[in-house]
């Protein structure tokens, strides 16, 4: 009796205690320090998240003296994560400590619960400078586009032999990772121009003679890209950004016909859809063309995430159509004091966004500094260089260049109202403080003098 009475207990004990489920650790952890970073705060841009579902998820990090930061925060699964040019990928529970450095990725030290994905990241390739062109000892062996496929097969064995040293991380980061190393050998390929973007720029060749290499050299290619495309078709794979760049080469017919590739999953078909709505708003602005463009497109959009950003951003990019209120701003000068946009309210406000970094803006500079000349005696007109640099590359550009007109600077953080997705960007906001046009058009067309003189 007494037995039947203890296995009875241990039976009621056991099924008790299955009853009470673990909560699951959410929390992440993430300290360190940045150097070579001159703000009080660092962003960390939830990169899953955003090129996955174009959803923005920014972590304002408060820095202690600008260098060292101790932020903790609730993740419900994995995702790729960037802060400056370092790539993290967090996972609910981690407890990360990070050593940055924003000149680089590569610099960047991690330990801690998490650590051994994160310093793995470090030598990702930069896709936009060619993904394994990077990689000096393998790409200053190549002379011509017939040695880059074999060269650029031991840049991709030295980073698989690299992932398969790496322990402690889940079968899903190296799955993704696996993956990326594919696409990085594909979008190498890609980039035959970096043999000869010196002869060109030098004008050793033509762009003429350059195109007809760059051609010979993708049908060269052909027996070599197919085995890094065999599995492209997973909709995962957008948070790896070599295979954002690879998908605009995927997206063409013509090059999956060439290399025998199937069709785009429709889930990669919506988002290319979806993100080129997207880019229409971003980089023209909302207009009635745009509006009905948007209109069609969302019903060819099954995917409702992706319809419910669409519908989001189209009611947001309404509010800073013609007519509407000018959001408020506050610029530094080069004295360090600040002033604000709605200072100027009374004028016709035009304002340039520009950065050092920028090419098309530095082109443009001349033509904005001939219409400043042409307006400075006028009292109806204000005309702004707005720099979106940092205030210490600002401050130290014009230690070596002149000073012409109103020049100000603003973080490009306080710019979201604005829908800021690239620069130049030019802006006219009319006497009553309203907004003429916030996608105005270049100096260098002459229309933007015209659309000034509308309002003055």
């Amino acid at each position: 009796m007494k037995k039947i009475i203890i296995v009875l207990v241990i039976s009621i004990f056991s099924f008790g205690c299955k009853e009470i489920p673990l909560k699951a650790n959410k929390t992440v952890k993430l300290s360190g320090t940045i150097v070579n970073y001159t703000q009080d705060t660092l962003y960390m841009d939830n990169v899953t998240s955003k090129d996955m579902l174009f959803i923005e998820d920014i972590h304002p990090i408060i820095l202690d003296n600008k260098t060292s930061f101790n932020y903790t925060f609730e993740l419900d699964k994995p995702a790729y994560f960037q802060i400056c040019r370092t790539f993290l990928y967090l996972s609910p529970g981690d407890s990360l400590v990070a050593n940055l450095d924003t000149n680089g990725r590569d610099v960047a030290s991690f330990t801690g619960k998490g650590a051994e994905a994160n310093n793995y990241l470090r030598m990702v390739p930069y896709p936009k400078g060619g993904s394994y062109w990077g990689n000096r000892a393998i790409s200053s062996s190549i002379k011509t586009y017939q040695d880059m496929p074999e060269a650029f097969k031991k840049a991709a064995k030295i980073r698989l032999d690299e992932l398969n040293q790496v322990t402690n991380v889940s079968e899903e980061f190296k799955h993704l990772e696996n993956a990326r190393i594919k696409f990085d050998y594909v979008n190498s390929l890609n980039s035959v121009i970096y043999l000869y973007i010196s002869k060109l720029m030098s004008k050793q060749i033509t762009q003429e003679e350059a195109d007809i290499i760059k051609a010979e050299a993708e049908a060269y290619f052909v027996p070599y890209v197919k085995e890094y495309l065999d599995d492209f078709n997973h909709i995962e794979y957008l948070q790896l950004e070599t295979f954002q760049s690879v998908l605009y080469a995927l997206k063409d017919d013509g090059f999956r016909a060439k290399h025998n590739l199937p069709e785009l999953s429709p889930k990669l078909s919506e988002y290319i859809l979806t993100n080129e709505l997207i880019n229409e708003l971003k980089f023209k602005g909302y207009s009635n063309h745009v509006g009905n463009k948007l209109k069609e497109g969302i019903k060819q959009v099954v995917n409702q995430d992706y319809v419910e950003v669409l519908k989001k951003i189209q009611s947001e990019y309404e509010t800073i159509t013609k007519g509407n209120p000018a959001s408020d701003l506050t610029f530094t000068k080069l004295d360090g004091s600040t002033v604000k946009l709605s200072d100027y309210k009374g004028k016709v406000i035009v304002l340039d966004l520009w950065a050092t970094w920028c090419g098309p803006c530095m082109a443009e500079k001349p033509f904005f500094e001939a219409l400043e000349k042409k307006y400075q005696e006028d009292n109806n007109v204000e005309l702004i260089s707005l720099s979106i640099d940092t205030e210490k590359v600002w401050q130290a550009y014009f230690k070596k260049n002149k000073v012409v007109g109103n020049q100000l600077q603003i973080n490009r953080s306080q710019l979201t109202n604005y829908k800021v997705a690239g620069i130049p960007r030019f802006f006219v906001i009319d006497k009553n403080f309203n907004i003429v046009d916030v996608y105005a058009p270049l100096p260098s067309s002459g229309d933007l003098e015209t659309l000034i003189n509308q309002y003055k």
